[in-house]
C-alpha cells in the first residue's frame, strides 16, 4: 500500500482552498449515519433493522460500493486526526472512531449470522440466495445483475483500511473472513468461468488480495489475486495503436494497479514485467488520453489515441478515473522516484480534483471538457446524495491529499506538492510550508516547537534536517534555481531556520494533437477557462443508470441541446464558439506569445482581448483558474473557439497534449 510510508506524518492543512474542501468532505464523512450504513448489510444477513439504506446507487444492485469508499475515507480521516491535540480534532476523532467501531461490530454480526465472511449491501433479489448476483455471473442463476465484484472490492478494501490505516478493533477479523470468502469462490473457478466473471467490471480485487497476502503471508490470498490478473489483456492494450478505443477506462485502470501491486510477491517470476506494463500503460494514458485538468475519457471510455478535441463533450473525465490514475501515479513514484508522476498528480489535484467538489460540497461524476457546459454536482448532504461511484472516490481523495504533499526519504523529507501545510515527521522534525501564488513566494520554516499554532514534540536535536524541495516545471525562472536536469532543491535547515524562494508563474499555450489550431492555456499549475453564460444551467438529462449530465451548452448568446448516448461520443459545436485573430496574425505567433492577447487583470486572472467574433465585433473574455469556475450547485468549464485570419479554426479549450511540459 504505497501511501503507508507517508501516513506516519502529522499534517495540518493551511491552504484556505484545500482547507475549505477538506472541511466540506469531513462534514459528509461525519454526516453518515452508521445505522443507515449497516442497513443493507443487515437486510442481506436477515438481521432486523429499522434503518433505511441510503439512496441512489446505495439502494440498488451495486449498493455497498460507495460505503466501501466511505470506510476507507473514514479510516484515513481517523489516521489524519490521530495525534492532534486541539479540542476540535479530538472531538472529531472520537466521533469517527465511534462510527467505525459501530460499523465493524455490525459487519461482524452480519458475518456470524450468515455463517461465512460474505458481506453485501446490494438490493436483495432472493432472500434465500444472498449470493445470487455472483451465481448469475458464473452462469448458475438467471437474474438481473450489475457489477457485484466491483462493489465487493470496495467493501473489502474499506474494511482492510479500517484495520490497517484506522487501527479499528475487530476490523482485521472482518477483513480476513471476507477475504476467505473471496478466495473460496475465486479458487473454485475453471478457466471458462473465470473468463466469464472477469468480463464484468470487478474493480481492483487483485489489488486488495495482494495487499492481504503482504499482510498475512497466507498463500491462498496470493493465488486468489492471480486469478484476477489478466496479463493477456494488459499486453493487448500495449501492443496495438488505438487499442484503447472503446475500452472502459475506470474498469481498466484498477486492473493495472492490482497487477503492479503483485510485483515481487509470492512466486512472481517476472516482477519487472509488472512494472513495465504499469509504466507503459501510464505513458499511453497520460500521453494520448489526458485532458488539461488530468481527467480521462468520454462517457466512461477511452477514445482513439490522441483524439482529444474530437472527444470533448458534456460527459468527459469521469472523476473515478482521476482517483485511480492518482493511485497508479503514487505507486509508480514510490518505485521509480520519477517526477513526471508527481507532475501528473499536481495537475490532477489542482484542477480535476478541486474542480470536482461543489461550493457547498458534493462531487461531480462527469467534468465536461467541451465548450459551454457546466459541472453538475451531487448533493453535499448524504441524505440527498445519489452515491454515484465518483462520490465514493471523491470522499477518499479529499482526505488522502495531505499524504501527497510530503514524502519520507532515507535522507530526510521531500516536499512534492506546493500546498500550504505544516508537517511533523515521525522523527519529530517540524516544517511549515507556505506558498503565495499571487505574490510568487514560497516560504519554508523548520518549525520552532514553542510556536503556539502547532504542538510539535521536540524529539530531535538541533541537527540540520535534509529537505528536498521539488521545483515544478511551470516556474518561469526555474533555470535560475536549478540545473536543467534536476528536479529538487536540496536544503538543510536547523531548528528555527527558514528559507524563501521567489518564483514566477508562466502563461503557456498547449496545442491539441488532433487539431493543430486548437489550444488551451495554463498559468502555473492552473488550467484556465472562461465563463460563457449561465442560462439553462441546472437543466440535465440522463447519461446512464441514475447518472445525469448537462443537457444544454451555452456560449454567450447562443445555446443548443445535444444528445447523450451511453458509450458514444456525440460532439456539438456552435458557430458562436469561433473567434477570429487579427488580420495577418498567424496561429503560430499567437501560440508562441499568448501574453500579447491575454492581459493579467488580477493575480491569476486574464482578459483575452484583440480578437473578434464571426461578425467582426470585438470581444473580450475573462479567464480564471478552472477550479474557481462554479456557482451554487453548478460550475462552468466554458471555453471558446477562435479563427485565424486565414479561416483556420482553433479552440480555446481545456484540452491539451497530455505530455506535461
Amino acid at each position: 500500500m504505497p501511501m503507508n510510508r507517508r501516513q506516519s506524518y502529522k499534517v495540518w492543512i493551511k491552504d484556505p482552498v484545500w482547507q475549505e474542501k477538506s472541511e466540506l468532505n469531513a462534514a459528509f464523512i461525519e454526516g453518515m449515519d452508521p445505522e443507515r450504513v449497516l442497513a443493507g448489510f443487515r437486510k442481506t444477513a436477515g438481521i432486523k433493522t429499522e434503518a433505511v439504506p441510503y439512496g441512489g446507487w446505495e439502494n440498488s444492485l451495486i449498493a455497498g460500493h460507495g460505503l466501501g469508499h466511505y470506510f476507507s475515507a473514514l479510516a484515513k480521516r481517523i489516521a489524519y486526526l490521530r495525534g492532534k491535540k486541539d479540542k476540535a480534532c479530538c472531538d472529531a476523532l472520537s466521533r469517527c472512531c465511534i462510527a467505525a467501531d459501530t460499523i465493524i461490530s455490525g459487519l461482524s454480526e452480519c458475518q456470524k449470522k450468515m455463517g461465512s465472511g460474505f458481506l453485501s449491501a446490494a438490493k436483495i433479489l432472493d432472500a434465500d440466495r444472498p449470493e445470487i448476483q455472483f451465481d448469475a455471473l458464473e452462469g448458475k442463476a438467471k437474474v438481473e445483475t450489475w457489477v457485484p465484484w466491483y462493489a465487493l472490492h470496495k467493501v473489502l478494501q474499506g474494511v482492510m483500511d479500517l484495520w490497517t490505516v484506522g487501527d479499528i478493533e475487530g476490523a482485521k477479523d472482518v477483513t480476513l473472513a471476507l477475504g476467505d470468502w473471496v478466495c473460496n469462490r475465486a479458487l473454485s473457478w475453471d478457466d471458462e468461468t473465470r473468463k466469464q466473471v472477469l468480463s464484468v467490471e470487478y474493480g481492483g480485487m487483485n489489488d486488495s488480495l495482494y495487499q492481504l497476502y503482504a499482510l498475512t503471508k497466507e498463500e491462498k490470498y496470493y493465488r486468489a489475486a492471480k486469478v484476477f490478473d489478466e496479463p493477456e489483456l494488459y499486453h493487448s492494450l500495449m501492443g496495438m495503436k488505438n487499442r484503447f478505443k472503446g475500452v472502459h477506462a475506470n474498469a481498466t485502470i484498477p486492473k493495472i494497479i492490482g497487477y503492479l501491486e503483485g510485483r515481487g510477491m509470492g512466486q512472481d517470476a517476472e516482477p519487472e514485467e509488472r512494472m513495465e506494463v504499469a509504466k507503459r500503460f501510464w505513458e499511453l494514458v497520460v500521453g494520448g488520453h489526458m485532458y488539461a485538468t488530468g481527467g480521462i475519457g468520454d462517457m466512461e471510455h477511452f477514445f482513439a489515441d490522441g483524439m482529444l478535441d474530437a472527444s470533448r463533450t458534456q460527459c468527459n473525465a469521469e472523476s473515478c478515473c482521476v482517483y485511480n490514475m492518482l493511485k497508479l501515479s503514487d505507486m509508480l513514484y514510490d518505485l521509480t522516484k520519477e517526477s513526471k508522476y508527481i507532475e501528473y498528480a499536481e495537475r490532477a489535484l489542482w484542477n480535476a480534483r478541486l474542480g470536482s467538489m461543489g461550493p457547498e460540497g458534493g462531487y461531480t461524476y462527469f467534468n465536461p471538457m467541451a465548450t459551454g457546459y457546466y459541472r453538475l454536482y451531487a448533493s453535499g448532504n448524504p441524505n440527498e446524495n445519489p452515491f454515484w461511484c465518483c462520490v465514493g472516490t471523491g470522499l477518499e481523495d479529499f482526505v488522502t491529499f495531505p499524504n501527497r504533499i510530503f514524502y519520507k526519504t532515507q535522507e530526510g523529507i521531500s516536499i512534492l506538492q506546493w500546498i500550504c501545510a505544516d508537517v511533523e515527521t515521525d522523527e519529530g522534525v517540524g516544517l511549515s510550508l507556505s506558498v503565495d501564488y499571487e505574490k510568487g513566494r514560497l516560504e519554508l520554516h523548520r518549525q520552532d516547537p514553542e510556536k503556539e499554532a502547532l504542538t510539535f514534540d521536540k524529539k530531535t536535536s538541533d541537527a540540520k534536517a535534509c529537505i528536498s524541495l521539488r521545483i515544478p516545471r511551470w516556474i518561469k525562472n526555474r533555470k535560475q534555481i536549478l540545473l536543467e536536469e534536476q528536479d529538487y532543491l536540496q536544503l538543510y535547515l536547523s531548528d528555527g531556520e527558514g528559507f524563501s524562494l521567489d518564483f514566477e508563474m508562466e502563461l503557456r499555450t498547449h496545442v491539441l494533437p488532433d487539431q493543430k489550431s486548437a489550444a488551451g492555456f495554463t498559468y502555473g499549475p492552473f488550467v484556465l477557462c472562461a465563463l460563457l453564460g449561465k442560462e439553462k444551467w441546472g437543466e440535465k438529462e440522463s447519461a446512464g443508470i441514475m447518472v445525469e449530465a448537462p443537457a444544454w451548452k451555452v456560449v454567450l448568446d447562443a445555446s443548443a441541446k445535444s444528445n447523450i448516448l451511453y458509450g458514444q461520443t456525440h460532439t456539438c459545436v456552435l458557430d458562436r464558439e469561433f473567434l477570429r485573430l487579427p488580420k495577418g496574425v498567424s496561429l503560430e505567433a499567437f501560440f508562441r506569445d499568448p501574453k500579447t492577447y491575454l492581459k493579467e487583470k488580477a493575480p491569476g486572472e486574464f482578459t483575452l482581448w484583440g480578437l473578434t467574433d464571426g461578425k467582426g465585433n470585438p470581444i473580450e473574455l475573462l479567464f480564471v483558474p478552472y477550479y474557481q469556475q462554479s456557482m451554487k450547485g453548478t460550475g462552468s468549464t466554458g471555453t471558446m473557439r477562435k479563427e485565424a485570419g486565414s479561416g483556420m479554426k482553433t479552440h480555446l479549450s481545456v484540452s491539451m497534449p497530455a505530455v506535461l511540459s
